[in-house]
């Protein structure tokens, strides 16, 4: 399918009903290139651990999954939304990436909050990135039905999701600025983050350029609870410019619809991904975390 009769497609559902394929058509299927997700993702992971009471289960005292492997605890992550957006949150396979994630989480103790928190930096970030770069392009029934998909997947998950998406971005902002807060163990989750960027899409000579791209996607606030610092003037002035050119080129060139994050995150998993055992299996250290001395990026 092109970029086009996939847009017509999305403006011809209904974002209520069949908000399940406009999100698959959407962030999987015409702006699911694994470097644009990855970069999404990372944002929105990078706001997940400016809230202290997130970093400090994260981190977890330096042994946590994205401590000791930053590249396979993104790929598994990945891949759990990856089956969510494939599938749907309404049908058994993507019931069972969601229960499986829950089923996790559950060793460690995490509020409702910050799960609704967490979700909310999964459906609103894309748009949040294409804003701060000046480059708005999702459409208001795009905007929409992936409102109602995380909804969906926030009520599988036993939570009280406000009931438009005007109301639950109001929330998220809101929670941001009494939550954000520097700490230690975030900030070394971050450089994880970071390094799993430059390692991922930045070989050789290139990998100077990962660091200031990345911070041009963060905004001023985020960047200073992580104590990052502001990007250089050339790539505040070239990543619009590269990133307008990716979404016209996502435009216009053909799509194969069924494809998925999980045919690249979840490379060298089993396929399919056997959800019942996938992910941390590790134990729940209960430790606080300690000082860390960060390299900045």
């Amino acid at each position: 399918m092109s970029g086009a009769q996939i847009a017509r497609r999305i403006e011809q559902l209904d974002p209520v009903r069949d908000n399940e394929e406009i999100a698959h058509l959407s962030v999987e299927v015409q702006y699911g290139d694994a470097l644009f997700v990855h970069a999404a993702y990372l944002v929105a992971f990078t706001r997940q651990v400016a809230v202290p009471s997130i970093s400090r289960i994260v981190y977890r005292t330096g042994t946590g999954d994205l401590m000791k492997n930053v590249r396979r605890r993104n790929d598994h992550t990945l891949v759990f939304f990856g089956e969510m957006l494939r599938h749907g949150h309404s049908s058994e396979r993507g019931r069972a990436a969601i229960d499986r994630m829950e089923q996790i989480h559950s060793r460690f103790g995490i509020t409702d909050d910050d799960k609704l928190y967490t979700l909310g930096s999964l459906a609103f970030e894309g748009n949040r990135i294409l804003g701060l770069l000046g480059r708005p392009r999702f459409t208001d029934n795009e905007l929409q039905g992936l409102f109602h998909f995380w909804r969906g997947v926030g009520e599988r998950m036993g939570l009280a999701v406000p009931e438009t998406r005007e109301a639950f971005l109001q929330w998220v902002l809101d929670y941001e600025a009494a939550h954000y807060g520097y700490t230690e163990g975030g900030r070394a989750l971050v450089d994880q983050l970071f390094a799993d960027w430059r390692e991922r899409w930045f070989p050789g000579p290139l990998r100077r350029f990962a660091d200031p791209v990345l911070l041009t996607l963060l905004d001023d606030r985020l960047r200073a609870a992580h104590r990052l610092p502001d990007p250089p003037a050339a790539a505040v002035r070239l990543t619009p410019a590269v990133v307008g050119g990716y979404l016209g080129l996502q435009a216009a060139r053909p799509h194969r619809p069924s494809r998925s994050w999980t045919d690249h995150f979840g490379q060298g998993a089993e396929i399919p991904v056997g959800l019942a055992s996938y992910g941390h299996q590790g134990p729940t250290p209960r430790e606080e975390a300690p000082q860390h001395q960060h390299a900045t990026p």
